[in-house]
């Protein structure tokens, strides 16, 4: 990884892809690099952390840490992680895709519809189809089922 202005934008845990200690995680708006990384390197940044953003200005960080990062720093082929969901899901081609943008990596609307190829107004109305079908979903686990 070259040294520059370089931030991480992460998000949430990677336990989906049964990786509980690491973290989804990108580099770059610019033909963004997707990963996971240890989770605990975000405890031990001690300088631009920008938590509330879930951002990491990794230019700012000291060499040792930096390189920490670098080594522990796992790229990831979203074509894999769309798989996991094909297996587990019956979201669709499109939900699948910014379920794992938007939600996993906390890509903000504007970057998923440009990496999608789309406007931020469906990424936007995707998210909310995905949050209708998971509070059915909800709503139907708890329907009592008795068999006869």
């Amino acid at each position: 990884m070259s040294r520059g202005e370089v931030w991480l934008q992460y998000g949430a845990a990677a336990t989906p892809i049964d990786q509980p200690n690491r973290t989804f995680g990108f580099l770059g708006r610019e033909e963004p690099r997707f990963g996971t990384f240890p989770t605990e390197f975000i405890s031990v940044v001690d300088v631009g952390l920008y938590e509330d953003e879930g951002k990491i200005e990794l230019s700012a960080v000291k060499d040792r840490l930096y390189r920490r990062f670098s080594n522990g720093f796992e790229e990831v082929e979203l074509a894999t992680l769309l798989e996991v969901l094909r297996e587990e899901t019956t979201f669709t081609e499109p939900e699948m895709r910014v379920l794992v943008l938007y939600g996993w990596f906390d890509v903000d609307a504007d970057l998923a519809a440009e990496l999608l190829g789309c406007d931020p107004g469906a990424v936007e109305s995707t998210v909310e189809a995905i949050h209708e079908k998971r509070e059915r979903a909800e709503r139907t686990a708890t329907i009592t089922f008795l068999p006869e």
